[in-house]
């Protein structure tokens, strides 16, 4: 195996300092004892003998750190200042955007658990179809699955499986979905025209990517359900009550 000195913190304390100094062509045997914190618990305490012969060794030549290497970690950057803003900003954006969906699922699980309605199995197994349509579409962009894999998993059997394993997502979704729908409307908020049509043509741009048939009716139902969700948590976002607890 290959062994890098910079990942010892993966290694058993004091496997490394017993090879330290060890050169190509050398072989060397010790003693060792896992601890019994160690992650493999058939391991913890056993004592064992390592044997470890160095064919080769290999170090990482660094260059200097100055702004000649800026345009090489982000290009367009001319010095290393310009190089640490960029990547702070990132980092920024990136904890950001885990907050904002953090946030998203508190108010959504809250919403269901506020919600409470017997669902028909008609709707049930209405909106368990859409979802595992679309997960299915996803799978076929990502994996560009053959003509009998996805006749395998458009099967009844194999939709009815989903339903079964997914039954209180779905049932939770619905929640959510009616929730959102009340929201919309007791607060009279509004989807553009201009939002709607512009999501179903990047919808149907995806499926005919695809060869995937549709129905553009319902494909426009989706899409508004879709932007009224998102008009519904950004309205939420400004009025609910939000306490963020640090980790």
């Amino acid at each position: 195996f290959q062994l890098d000195t910079e990942e010892a913190g993966n290694l058993p304390p004091g496997f490394l300092d017993s090879i330290l100094g060890i050169r190509p062509g050398e072989t060397k045997s010790f003693p060792f004892v896992f601890p019994e914190s160690w992650q493999q618990e058939n391991l913890r305490g056993v004592s064992a003998q390592f044997t470890v012969e160095c064919k080769e060794l290999f170090y990482r030549d660094l260059p200097e750190l100055d702004d000649s290497l800026a345009e090489k970690l982000i290009p367009g950057s001319s010095t290393l200042l310009q190089v640490k803003k960029s990547v702070l900003q990132k980092c920024q954006e990136v904890e950001q955007t885990a907050r904002d969906q953090a946030t998203d699922n508190a108010i959504l699980d809250q919403l269901c658990k506020m919600v409470e309605v017997d669902i028909p199995q008609s709707l049930f197994e209405e909106q368990g179809r859409q979802l595992y349509g679309a997960k299915l579409l996803q799978i076929q962009a990502d994996m560009k699955l053959t003509e009998e894999q996805l006749a395998s998993l458009s099967s009844p059997r194999a939709v009815n499986e989903f339903l079964k394993s997914q039954r209180e997502n779905i049932t939770n979704l619905i929640k959510q979905n009616l929730a959102v729908g009340d929201i919309f409307k007791r607060e009279k908020l509004e989807c553009s025209t201009e939002e709607i049509v512009k999501e179903v043509e990047n919808s149907v741009a995806e499926f005919k990517r695809n060869k995937q048939e549709y129905d553009e009716e319902r494909v426009r139902d989706q899409v508004q359900e879709i932007l009224e969700g998102a008009k519904v948590l950004e309205w939420l976002r400004e009025h609910a009550d939000i306490q963020y607890v640090p980790r």
